[in-house]
């Protein structure tokens, strides 16, 4: 047995462990509830328990005080805080176990055989290796020198020589073998490819073995090689790939060229681009977690530029971002309070039903046509889900125009007492639609029963193929439209999405992620909003008319006040060279090895962001005018 990298046998001489039971089937538990007098019982939630693992094992000594000093130093090794324990028969895992119980010691005798119990709290049996994955597909080939080629043609058209250079290389080694390669489409004229010597600024120089070349016809590949020279006195200090006509025309021509590489050696390998290049990072980074239990991965993103915000989107719509993606900013979250938080197993407490403010009480604005709020949620799991849903159930007929249940309630004073801190209102809903469906859903922010912001998501279109997307703000009465957009139907048309309102000072931000992966973030600064108070809410499902009823509901719902200690500008947060990570189980965030607070940002989806059993993908996104960074997932697999 190995308990904190050590053997207890090594430790204990006479000690060895038997047998080892609890390792196997975990049972669940399960939260049952009789309803009524029906027949069975509903069950609430599966869980899964801790588990205790039984340790057999036999002590034998010489002589009584070696006995009793071989238990005293086993007192020693297995009492304290939690340990990491495995077993021989399987070293890849480790459990994080403490002791709780000892089974009787055979009396007088110095060999025994005894057995203790090992409570595991977690239950999970923990990957001792390691797994990572990154956004770099390239680097395992040997490393292109050259920065800015590319793998799709480029044409070059002209007379006389028409020299076009490939790329360049700096302080080569004295010495060392250069290799390269360049792939030729059209060539309306034979085409010289030649490795020249310069100087550092680019200068030709004279040295010894150059320049190189050779000469190429339309659809060849060609390599050519240099060795690298002391180059003395001479200042070279460069070497550079062109591509010219290997005789001087007086006609025009045209030459494409693709994949150009300089790497060390003498062969080609295959063609990749440069770490400088956008091309060499992936946008994407797919993690398969062979365990069998959700785990929490270490992220590490490191910069090659400046950059404003570094933002992770995994394919359950959990969304990661430190610093801002519209400013470059720091915030700092000092702590959040929950208003609420709805799952919707059974209808929530202190709310009203169909007396809320909307948006659109009327239809085409007009007050001889009004809406309706009318209508029940039923609430429950259905068969086959995870989580349960309230479903709106509306009265629809033609009199009706939008009609459909709204849901209402009051938002908590935060804890310094003030109503216009910032916040975050968070819904997940699902909203499924086709051609010659309908429907529509406002989440609304009021004060004192008048509508302060307002998001919503719908389709009014019983031809057009759409789902719309609109964010407003009002002022008592009048609203004004922040954005009114579609959305892509083929991701958001038969979505899970959260819908998501939040507020950082003067910045509002409206935000659609959907589960899966992708979202959409609209943020907006507004002059004077972070003085607004919000006191209530309305949520408001609705279909039209007698038309057929978009697939509607509910998942979940809750609100925070958060409070920030400052919100400032600073450029450029990022800058070359930094290193941001971020480690989802302990929800810390460090900057080039130190935590950072300030990279705490509101919204974060920490709970959400775990690598599922199987395959996971993981959005890397960065400001939209800096490069991209290199990103690095780390986790240790585990096991039921």
């Amino acid at each position: 047995m190995l308990i904190d990298g050590q053997y207890i046998e090594d430790l204990i001489p006479g000690y060895s462990t038997l047998q080892v039971s609890g390792r196997e089937l975990l049972s669940q538990s399960i939260e049952k509830q009789t309803i009524g007098k029906s027949d069975g019982e509903f069950i609430q939630y599966v869980r899964n328990p801790s588990r205790e693992i039984i340790v057999g094992y036999r002590l034998s000594a010489a002589d009584n005080l070696s006995f009793r000093q071989a238990f005293y130093k086993l007192n020693d090794i297995l009492h304290g805080d939690t340990h990491q324990v495995s077993f021989n028969d399987d070293l890849s895992v480790y459990w994080n176990a403490v002791l709780t119980d000892v089974d009787d010691v055979p009396k007088g005798r110095n060999a025994i055989t005894s057995s203790f119990t090992l409570f595991v709290p977690d239950g999970i049996a923990h990957s001792v290796a390691t797994q990572t994955f990154d956004n770099m597909p390239y680097k395992d080939i040997p490393l292109n020198l050259m920065a800015g080629t590319s793998a799709d043609p480029v044409s070059v058209t002209g007379s006389g020589w028409n020299i076009q250079k490939l790329g360049s290389f700096n302080n080569p080694t004295v010495g060392k073998k250069y290799a390269a390669t360049v792939l030729l489409g059209r060539a309306d004229f034979a085409v010289s490819f030649q490795l020249w010597a310069n100087d550092i600024n680019g200068n030709r120089i004279s040295l010894a073995g150059f320049p190189v070349t050779t000469q190429m016809g339309a659809n060849q590949r060609s390599t050519i090689v240099c060795t690298w020279p002391d180059p003395g006195t001479t200042g070279a200090a460069q070497i550079e790939v062109t591509l010219a006509w290997a005789f001087q025309k007086t006609d025009v021509g045209t030459y494409q060229y693709l994949k150009a590489k300089l790497e060390e050696g003498t062969t080609y390998s295959t063609w990749s681009p440069n770490p400088a290049d956008p091309e060499y990072y992936s946008d994407t980074i797919t993690v398969h977690n062979g365990g069998t239990y959700p785990v929490e991965p270490v992220i590490t993103a490191t910069m090659h530029a400046d950059n404003g915000v570094v933002a992770f989107v995994n394919d359950q719509g959990s969304v990661l971002q430190f610093g801002s993606p519209s400013e470059i900013d720091g915030v700092v979250r000092q702590k959040s309070e929950r208003v609420y938080y709805f799952d919707f197993e059974n209808e929530p407490n202190g709310i009203v039903m169909n007396d809320g403010a909307l948006t659109y009480p009327n239809y085409r604005d007009n007050p001889a046509t009004p809406n309706k709020q009318k209508g029940i949620f039923s609430y429950g799991r259905p068969d086959g889900y995870d989580n349960a849903i309230a479903y709106p159930n509306t009265e629809r007929n033609p009199s009706n125009y939008w009609s459909g249940p709204s849901m209402s309630g009051k938002l908590a004073a935060n804890s310094n007492g003030k109503q216009n801190g910032n916040f975050e209102w968070r819904n997940l809903i699902r909203f499924a639609t086709m051609t010659n469906w309908a429907g529509r859903v406002e989440f609304n922010l009021t004060y004192e029963g008048k509508i302060v912001a307002s998001l919503a998501l719908y389709d009014q279109s019983t031809t057009d193929d759409q789902v719309m997307f609109e964010g407003k703000i009002h002022d008592g009465n009048d609203a004004r439209m922040l954005f009114h957009e579609a959305l892509p139907r083929d991701l958001y048309s038969r979505a899970n999405s959260f819908a998501v309102i939040s507020k950082m000072g003067d910045q509002l931000t409206f935000r659609i992620d959907r589960v899966g992966g992708g979202n959409v973030i609209r943020p907006f600064t507004i002059a004077g909003f972070g003085a607004l108070p919000v006191d209530g809410w309305t949520v408001w499902f609705s279909a039209f008319s007698d038309v057929l009823e978009a697939n509607m509901g509910w998942q979940d719902s809750y609100f925070d006040w958060v409070n920030v200690d400052y919100w400032t500008d600073v450029p450029n947060r990022f800058k070359e060279g930094d290193v941001v990570k971020i480690d989802v189980a302990k929800r810390v965030v460090s900057l080039n090895g130190a935590e950072d607070p300030t990279l705490q940002t509101v919204g974060n989806n920490w709970e959400g962001f775990q690598l599922l059993p199987g395959k996971n993908t993981i959005q890397v996104l960065q400001s939209d005018w800096a490069k991209p960074y290199t990103c690095q997932v780390e986790w240790q697999e585990a096991w039921l």
